[in-house]
């Protein structure tokens, strides 16, 4: 099933049975009208398409549609993902022309909550509610752009000037993590903050981390690492922590789960480093189930979903000291490569390793179903029904059980 193409000014596509939801509409329960949200994304694919997904499920409460451009490798999700939203709106064309898309689409769906998804469309949306009230606006990054080390100085000051200006036409920050809203909160404005945590996706099937115990394969335990093959993910950053632990005379075996970048895949051949390549996401757990260690090397993040699966599946891992792992007390954190031989000693012991496991849990608290669905009625600004009414189980277990 294709998502339809753009034609300037009409909806593409509205499911039978939505229902408008203007004050005054048909009630949901003590929250009175059922809230309408437009989420506007700039490139609907990959762990912002997930995200979104997430928040669309965590609030049947409410009425979600979506604005979006899809990215190219997008369409082979489609059957997923249409029916999650009441309207799905694409957009072609560059960034004036999304601005006035998504300005028509809100007079046509008139909602009572923007939530944008990412820098663009956050710019988009922003612009476009412009003398327009009584529409709450609320903003997630998922990373900021000014984070992005792939771009140059000069970019960087001109997007955090951007998103600093768009701060004051935003009535919620609703951060993937707790560091996004902290760097709101630097510029002095007074819009409100809401942490809004990522949770691990719920796999298709059943797959159990291995039993934390002695380490017994000759060849040496398993560290592994994922990820796009991209300056963002930083696979280089993981290749240098293999050859310390090997410089140090460890044995250890290196897998790195993802693909994109030919030459970076060479490279990490090169250095006895195992790439799948592509993979399917059940086959991304299967790895992660084995790792011995996962270790997380991204330059910058919002909040990365691999390390919530990671800590589902009972998995010691280390974590690059990013923004994003700001003041929430993972256990083990890296500013650099070679510091993983410092603490190797130690991760020798099984009983070490359980309690990295049970600190990691600690750690990740917030990121369950259920907290994100809260804090996402917080941020929108409604009252949740309770689960029984809606027919379907919304609290699940946290990720750590």
């Amino acid at each position: 099933m294709a998502l339809p193409n753009r034609v300037s000014g009409a909806i593409d596509r509205t499911r039978s049975g939505a229902q408008h939801s203007t004050p005054g509409g048909p009630e949901a329960g003590r929250g009175g009208h059922r809230r309408r949200v437009l989420h506007v994304v700039e490139a609907f694919g990959g762990g912002v398409a997930a995200a979104v997904r997430d928040y669309v499920r965590a609030l049947p409460e409410c009425e979600h549609h979506l604005v979006c451009r899809l990215r190219p490798e997008a369409d082979t999700l489609e059957p997923e993902w249409i029916d999650e939203f009441a309207s799905i709106h694409r957009i072609d064309g560059g960034h004036m022309g999304a601005t006035k898309f998504v300005r028509a689409t809100l007079a046509q769906l008139r909602p009572d909550v923007v939530h944008a998804h990412s820098s663009y469309a956050g710019v988009w949306a922003r612009t476009a509610l412009v003398g327009i009230d009584g529409v709450r606006c609320v903003y997630t990054p998922h990373a900021w752009a000014f984070d992005r080390e792939d771009k140059s100085a000069a970019e960087r000051r001109t997007y955090r000037s951007v998103e600093r200006a768009l701060s004051r036409r935003t009535d919620v920050l609703a951060g993937c993590s707790r560091a996004e809203n902290q760097e709101a909160r630097k510029w002095g404005s007074k819009l409100k903050t809401v942490y809004v945590p990522n949770v691990a996706p719920d796999p298709q099937r059943e797959i159990t981390g291995a039993p934390i115990q002695e380490w017994t394969d000759p060849r040496g335990p398993l560290v592994v690492g994922s990820g796009r093959l991209t300056m963002q993910k930083d696979p280089e950053w993981f290749a240098q922590l293999i050859a310390a632990l090997r410089a140090s005379g460890e044995s250890v075996r290196a897998l790195w789960v993802g693909g994109g970048d030919d030459a970076l895949q060479a490279s990490l051949e090169a250095q006895d480093i195992e790439v799948t390549g592509w993979v399917d996401p059940g086959t991304v757990l299967e790895h992660l189930a084995q790792a011995d260690l996962y270790v997380h090397t991204a330059r910058w993040e919002g909040f990365p979903i691999t390390v919530l699966e990671a800590a589902r599946l009972d998995r010691p891992m280390a974590v690059r000291g990013i923004r994003a792992f700001d003041d929430i007390g993972m256990p083990l954190v890296l500013q650099e490569p070679a510091e993983i031989v410092q603490h190797w000693g130690r991760l020798k012991d099984p009983q070490a390793r359980s309690t990295v496991v049970a600190e990691q849990h600690a750690a990740l608290w917030e990121n369950t179903r259920s907290m994100q669905r809260e804090r996402l009625a917080e941020a929108y600004g409604i009252e949740l029904l309770p689960t029984g009414a809606l027919g379907i189980d919304l609290i699940v277990a946290p990720a750590q059980s």
